[in-house]
């Protein structure tokens, strides 16, 4: 795979819960440590820049960035976009895609990066987003890149909390880019709370990193560590999120979003539970017989179910049945 991407982390120590979290210890090393090492795990990750403000308390960060060699940008606070931006242009070396990664993302799923990364190139996608339905996934799965058109998008077009919190204004805009959707596994769909940003939830983070000794776990061997060890999700099952697609987004925006994905195309990983009865219910299915590339969902037929696909390498095309065609 090509080292594609540009990941830019963003952190501050003046989080309003849990101050200083992203340089928290996490079984030894900084949080800031970990989140910088797992995107470094991902094969189109060409670069790591990290992005703090130019306020004395952050100071800590940018000494962590030098002695793990990564850059570091300092500007305005409350304007991430623009600090993003600027961090891009003065050490960015051009790649086509750019990652905004976070530092309460302790588990961010390098693998499903690389997975976006691949679906982008294949297809000319301005990004991934995960499909989903009535619920988002687990915190750190579905992650995508953005390409370049589209960061230039966000950059231009956010204003007010939209600055701060980018991204926003990509998904009040999707109807302008070329994206397609990507069906997660099973294993992304669990109701734990995966985010570092109240002091329980650090707890809970350095509680699952003593449980896996050894390296790096993946996000699944995590989701499957907490699976094994239930208990331990007490921890902090009381927080509730702060922002968020259902938090930040009004009801008509979220309906705006999810029309727009109808006709949008999907990659599917795993026929189980979305398509209802179609016979094809094995992840082998979603493979291409001829050679060996991923079937692609073009359109589902209305009222039928019917689902037909093309494979992304070959373009071979295979058409699924919700019940059995009459000879």
């Amino acid at each position: 795979m090509r080292k594609s991407v540009t990941a830019i982390l963003c952190a501050r120590m003046t989080s309003e819960r849990l101050p200083g979290k992203c340089l928290e210890d996490i079984g030894g090393k900084p949080a800031l440590r970990r989140i910088a090492e797992r995107l470094a795990k991902a094969e189109s990750v060409a670069e790591i820049i990290v992005a703090t403000s130019d306020e004395a308390s952050d100071d800590p960060i940018c000494r962590l960035a030098a002695d793990l060699g990564i850059p570091c940008y300092r500007g305005d606070r409350m304007n991430v976009n623009l600090r993003m931006w600027k961090a891009l242009h003065q050490y960015g070396s051009g790649k086509p895609y750019v990652f905004r990664a976070m530092s309460d993302q302790p588990f961010l799923d390098w693998e499903s990066l690389d997975q976006a990364v691949a679906l982008m190139d294949a297809n000319k996608w301005d990004f991934v987003l995960p499909l989903a339905f009535e619920e988002e996934p687990v915190y750190g799965a579905g992650l995508s890149p953005w390409s370049y058109r589209a960061w230039q998008g966000i950059h231009s077009g956010s204003t007010g909390e939209e600055n701060e919190h980018v991204g926003m204004w990509l998904r009040r805009n999707l109807d302008r880019f070329q994206y397609g959707l990507r069906d997660l596994p099973h294993w992304c769909y669990r109701p734990y709370r995966l985010e570092l940003d109240e002091p329980d939830d650090l707890r809970l983070i350095q509680a699952i990193h003593k449980g896996i000794d050894g390296e790096e776990p993946t996000l699944r061997e995590v989701i499957m560590y907490l699976d094994k060890h239930p208990a331990q999700l007490t921890i902090n099952s009381h927080v509730r999120e702060k922002t968020g697609p259902y938090t930040s987004f009004t009801k008509a925006e979220i309906a705006a979003w999810r029309n727009d994905y109808s006709g949008r195309t999907i990659v599917w990983s795993d026929a189980a539970g979305l398509i209802g009865s179609i016979e094809a219910a094995h992840e082998a299915d979603y493979t291409c017989e001829k050679c060996g590339g991923n079937m692609v969902a073009l359109s589902i037929v209305r009222g039928k179910g019917d689902l037909r696909t093309r494979c992304i390498r070959c373009g071979h095309e295979r058409m699924f049945y919700s019940t059995k065609p009459k000879h």
